[in-house]
């Protein structure tokens, strides 16, 4: 269908008017091998006859134009009855010669089922009365381009029928059936240029397949040349439009997008020509719908040493979506929306909240905001919590010899925890908020508590600390309680 033709250049960037004029890409279209690829009837089963003679002729030769609810017609033609014959003598070659367009017998039920397979079927029926064999009665019917003397359509129609007694299958052309389409489809074609020596480029459209980008679509897939599809050695193909930020169309006919193309529906008119041959082409319309996605961020916790500083956060977009993906940068703008401090930031181009050495102790928030680089506004916020590093030390206790002493407890910090993991001197500092009983000690290095000989028997208690060193404001205290019976335990 080429612009020069029919108009489709001057339109290429009215995406409203190529939505509605587009035919959309089917893997189940039919080659006949006599230079017509087929439109499944299933696709336009519930048009009257009214509606598909609005947009198409009945020419047999002119392709129509327009969309009739939801199904696009454009580039297809409306096949007369002996166009459908010929479709149907391809299973059933005696019936291109039938006076009655009819042939039905036995002989025609594996052919028949064989276009079935091909077409679908459109309708079935099914039944087992008491007065006559049970039976399985299926139909693939289609408006054809013709009408009656009164100037009501003409079905065409392949019949299966199957029961209990007899098997017969048949094809024929029928008369008039009423303007009700009911499970009726329309016999389409379009040309393969099997016989016309000419290329056939037809309009396509896809979607970017996720917020990643990638292919979209193959613009060759529904194109034809000499009866088969193009290839990269068979045809060139040039880009006959602006090109469109965002989108890449391959030799090989493959439509990319790239993260973060704009949302919206995005139209190309491209060209495809025979090589050695640049003036026998065609061009057609690839229309690219690139969608705006489900977006989330979500919140996110972190723990850093206030008074040293840090990397509370690696990266916020971690655990953030655009699509059910995660949201990377190329497919996301992020933003800080409000901090509780001004130590406590985020790095838009890192996705890392840091806090500055000195902020004050405590917990801290910080809110921020991702967008779709495709729609702006497509947006959704989250609160970072930053918290000082977990510390705590677990309370101990022990029983002891007053008699001979000794060490009662290897370490304080054998059950406390700093960030989740054992604490450890090259962690935290132990310290004692006031004295000790007499005759016991804490060694500050190990955190061994050990009690002299001869010491008074009796249960004593004390407590101790255990700093952050990286961060002093950060400290949790426990209880030691040791149990002097006087007595070797």
């Amino acid at each position: 269908m080429n612009p020069e033709r029919n108009g489709l250049r001057a339109v290429a960037t009215g995406a409203a008017f190529l939505i509605a004029h587009l035919t959309p890409a089917h893997a189940q279209h039919f080659n006949d091998g006599a230079g017509k690829e087929w439109r499944q009837l299933t696709e336009t089963t519930g048009l009257s006859w009214a509606q598909v003679a609005a947009v198409a002729s009945q020419d047999g030769v002119t392709p129509a134009i327009g969309t009739v609810n939801g199904r696009a017609l454009t580039g297809w033609v409306w096949a007369t009855d002996a166009q459908v014959v010929q479709l149907f003598s391809r299973w059933a070659p005696a019936i291109a010669a039938s006076p009655t367009l009819t042939v039905a017998g036995p002989e025609y039920v594996t052919p028949a089922s064989q276009f079935h397979a091909v077409f679908r079927t459109t309708q079935a029926f099914a039944g087992c009365p008491t007065y006559q064999p049970c039976f399985d009665f299926r139909m693939t019917a289609g408006w054809t381009a013709r009408s009656d003397a009164t100037n009501q359509p003409v079905e065409a129609a392949v019949i299966t029928s199957l029961d209990t007694f007899f098997t017969t299958g048949s094809f024929h052309v029928q008369g008039a059936s009423g303007a009700a389409a009911g499970g009726i489809g329309v016999f389409l074609w379009r040309p393969t240029g099997q016989f016309d020596g000419k290329v056939h480029a037809n309009d396509d459209a896809g979607f970017s397949p996720s917020p990643l980008g990638g292919a979209a679509l193959n613009v060759l897939a529904n194109d034809w040349i000499g009866g088969v599809r193009p290839t990269a050695a068979t045809v060139t193909l040039t880009l006959e439009s602006p090109a469109i930020a965002g989108l890449t169309l391959s030799a090989d006919g493959t439509l990319a997008v790239a993260p973060g193309t704009a949302a919206g529906t995005h139209a190309l008119v491209y060209r495809i020509a025979a090589v050695g041959n640049p003036a026998n082409n065609d061009d057609a319309v690839a229309l690219v719908t690139v969608r705006s996605y489900p977006i989330f961020a979500a919140a996110d916790q972190g723990y850093v040493a206030f008074a040293a500083g840090g990397t509370a956060v690696a990266n916020v977009l971690a655990n953030d979506t655009l699509g059910g993906v995660i949201a990377a940068p190329s497919v996301v703008v992020l933003a800080q929306v409000s901090s509780s401090h001004a130590g406590v930031a985020l790095n838009p181009a890192t996705g890392a909240v840091t806090v500055a050495p000195g902020t004050p102790h405590g917990t801290h928030t910080l809110t921020y905001r991702i967008a779709e680089r495709a729609n702006p506004a497509n947006t959704s916020q989250a609160t970072v919590t930053i918290r000082p590093n977990a510390i705590y030390a677990a309370p101990d206790s022990a029983r002891g010899s007053s008699k001979t002493g000794g060490t009662v407890i290897a370490s304080v910090l054998a059950n406390d925890t700093f960030s989740g993991a054992r604490a450890t001197t090259a962690k935290v500092a132990i310290s004692l908020p006031a004295a000790l009983p007499k005759g016991f000690a804490l060694n500050l290095s190990t955190g061994a508590v050990t009690v002299a000989p001869k010491t008074s028997s009796g249960l004593y208690t004390f407590r101790y600390r255990i700093t952050e060193i990286a961060s002093p404001a950060n400290f949790s205290e426990a209880t030691v309680t040791i149990d002097l019976s006087g007595k070797s335990p």
